[in-house]
């Protein structure tokens, strides 16, 4: 799938290597804001947040094996990570995150925008799961033509088809 990846010039995907797991690790801190309100020190908050990083690359490793990550750069500068497993009835988008200072700035449409367009070369839709609360990419979801298809507790599992 990631062979045939089109993006504007200044972005680029490339796979994720060992050598990336501190920027990994750092990026998945920093969609968890509220790990800062935890009234414990910090060095407790840091490997608590190591853990939950941690546990999360797990669950994606069982659910999705096959799954490809990669690392999305501006200018050769990482940016935001990318998993996603192509299956034969659907395309799943299994997480996508950016640093702070890359997002709102289209990024996150243009790696979207062409998911869409593999998924639709390929004739299948492509699914994702969002947290409930993260309410800034849900927006951009359906702005992009996701529609909800199931939603449970914590996150709500959106659709797109051609």
């Amino acid at each position: 799938m990631f062979d045939d990846f089109s993006l504007p010039a200044d972005l680029s995907l490339r796979p994720y290597a060992e050598q990336d797991l501190s920027f990994a690790e750092a990026l998945f801190a920093s969609t968890r804001d509220f790990f800062d309100q935890i009234p414990l020190p910090k060095s407790q908050v840091e490997l608590l947040l190591k853990q939950q990083f941690a546990l999360q690359q797990s669950s994606y490793a069982a659910s999705f094996p096959l799954a490809k990550t990669s690392i999305i750069q501006l200018r050769a500068e990482p940016i935001g990570k990318l998993v996603a497993y192509q299956a034969q009835d659907c395309l799943h988008l299994i997480d996508i995150s950016f640093i702070p200072s890359a997002r709102g700035k289209g990024y996150g449409t243009a790696v979207l925008s062409e998911c869409q367009r593999l998924a639709r070369l390929a004739g299948i839709p492509l699914k994702l799961s969002v947290e409930n609360h993260n309410i800034r990419a849900k927006k951009l979801y359906l702005s992009l033509g996701f529609t909800l298809v199931e939603a449970s507790s914590t996150h709500d599992t959106l659709q797109w088809s051609a």
